[in-house]
């Protein structure tokens, strides 16, 4: 089932944003938030207890050593989006702002937690080196909430495609967690004034980009650039074959899936998760389909 309509894909092109209340299911999101607080940054109540200091790892980028992470960044119903945005399944997963798929978190009494409020910015000036051309809608971006976010919680804010970029022409989000919003690197936006007494918003921050177009995205990533070595091993083991072309590597039709290349990713990722079966089939049938024309 498309859970994202036409429809609300044609307001993202008009607006410059789309919000999609509980874009995630409830078990979903609480994976992703319970990996937010484990690998980047405490709840609340934690962050209160350790007398406001983070105590925590504190990694930052995908992929995470985490399912509940990882999965939401390769959902499959974003990549679907995704792929009928760009009007290609030719993509990859883009390194959004700071330059990869991200979390963020703002706690109340923290505002400013490395974004200012009210200061609206566009997100392309650091995601291509390629001219300014906001007429094209090749960049889409995206960022979940992860928990609830409720009037004063430093809700970000959204301006229509059109519009001076100030508080009075912003859409605040205030939405349940699980939502996902579809902006662009060319619309502008804001963090807002965290002024709830208590609280968290965690935020997870991504992209996608076609593989003609690989001068947008930051910068390509390997297992020394982004996450840690065990978020890769399970974020790769557990992916799909489709999700991992999201990553960069081929098709499971290519024709670089070779013996070789087959039982070495295995011997490297199958205790992970990473099934040979469906590589292994996609070989025998080219080689039936290559045997059977001579």
């Amino acid at each position: 089932m498309v859970r994202i309509t036409d429809e609300q894909i044609e307001q993202w092109r008009r607006d410059g944003y789309v919000l999609i209340p509980n874009f995630l299911s409830k078990e979903e999101t609480e994976a992703a938030r319970n990996g937010v607080f484990e690998w980047f940054s405490p709840s609340w109540d934690d962050y209160v207890a350790a007398g406001r200091k983070i105590d925590k790892p504190g990694v930052l980028a995908f992929p995470w050593d985490n399912s509940g992470l990882n999965k939401a960044v390769l959902h499959d119903d974003l990549i679907d989006v995704a792929e009928r945005i760009l009007g290609t399944k030719d993509i990859h997963l883009r390194l959004v702002r700071l330059d990869e798929a991200h979390l963020g978190i703002k706690y109340a009494g923290n505002p400013s937690n490395n974004s200012l409020p009210d200061v609206f910015h566009q997100d392309w000036g650091n995601n291509t080196i390629g001219p300014h051309h906001p007429e094209d809608f090749c960049s889409p971006a995206f960022f979940y909430c992860l928990d609830d976010v409720k009037p004063g919680m430093a809700p970000v804010q959204m301006v229509k495609n059109g519009l001076e970029p100030n508080p009075k022409n912003a859409e605040k989000f205030i939405c349940p967690g699980g939502s996902l919003c579809i902006y662009s690197t060319w619309t502008w936006h804001a963090s807002s004034e965290f002024e709830a007494k208590e609280g968290h918003r965690p935020t997870m921050w991504l992209g996608f980009n076609r593989n003609d177009r690989m001068w947008e995205g930051g910068r390509f990533f390997t297992i020394k650039a982004t996450g840690t070595r065990d978020g890769w091993l399970r974020a790769i083991g557990e992916a799909t074959p489709r999700q991992r072309e999201l990553l960069f590597l081929p098709a499971v039709d290519d024709e670089k899936w070779t013996d070789e290349m087959i039982d070495g990713m295995f011997k490297r990722y199958g205790k992970h998760g990473f099934d040979p079966e469906p590589y292994r089939q996609a070989k025998a049938k080219r080689e039936a389909q290559t045997n059977g024309k001579h």
